[in-house]
C-alpha cells in the first residue's frame, strides 16, 4: 500500500504540492494559531505531508487508475480520425475591411440581428455598443 501511495504521488505532483501548501496553511491558521514564524512551519512540514499524500492518494487513486484508461482506450480503439476532406485554397476567402463607426470613429464590428425585421441578416455595429449605437447596414 504504501507503494501504491508514493506511486500516485508521483502520478499527481502538483496535485500533491497544491494540496501540501493548503493543508499547511490551514494548519497554521487553525491549530497552531496563525504562527508563520519558521520553526513553526518546519515542525509543520512532516505531517501535514503524509496528510497530503493520504488526501492525494484517497482522492485520486481511482480518476487515474491504468485499468480506468486501459478500459477507455479499448472502448475507442476501432475509431478512425482523419483529415477533414476539405483543403482551403488561398483564394477562398475575400478581404474585408472593417469600417469605422460614423458616429463616434471607433472600428466597427461586424453583426447579426437577433430580431426584429431583419434578424439573421448581418450588419455592422460600432464596438462601443451601448454607449454608441452607430450602425452600417450591408
Amino acid at each position: 500500500m504504501i507503494k501504491e501511495v508514493f506511486k500516485s504521488a508521483l502520478n499527481n505532483f502538483q496535485v500533491l504540492l497544491i494540496a501540501w501548501v493548503i493543508i499547511i496553511i490551514a494548519n497554521q491558521l487553525f491549530i497552531f494559531g496563525a504562527c508563520f514564524a519558521p520553526y513553526c512551519l518546519m515542525a509543520a512540514l512532516p505531517h501535514t505531508f503524509v496528510i497530503a499524500l493520504l488526501v492525494n492518494y484517497f482522492f485520486l487513486a481511482n480518476e487515474s487508475s491504468p485499468s480506468e484508461k486501459s478500459i477507455i482506450k479499448d472502448k475507442y480503439k476501432d475509431y478512425k480520425f482523419t483529415k477533414p476532406k476539405i483543403e482551403v485554397q488561398d483564394g477562398d476567402f475575400e478581404e474585408v475591411q472593417t469600417p469605422y463607426c460614423p458616429k463616434c470613429g471607433s472600428l466597427m464590428v461586424l453583426r447579426i440581428a437577433k430580431s426584429g425585421p431583419y434578424s439573421g441578416k448581418e450588419f455592422w455595429g460600432c464596438s462601443k455598443y451601448p454607449n454608441c449605437k452607430g450602425l452600417l447596414n450591408i
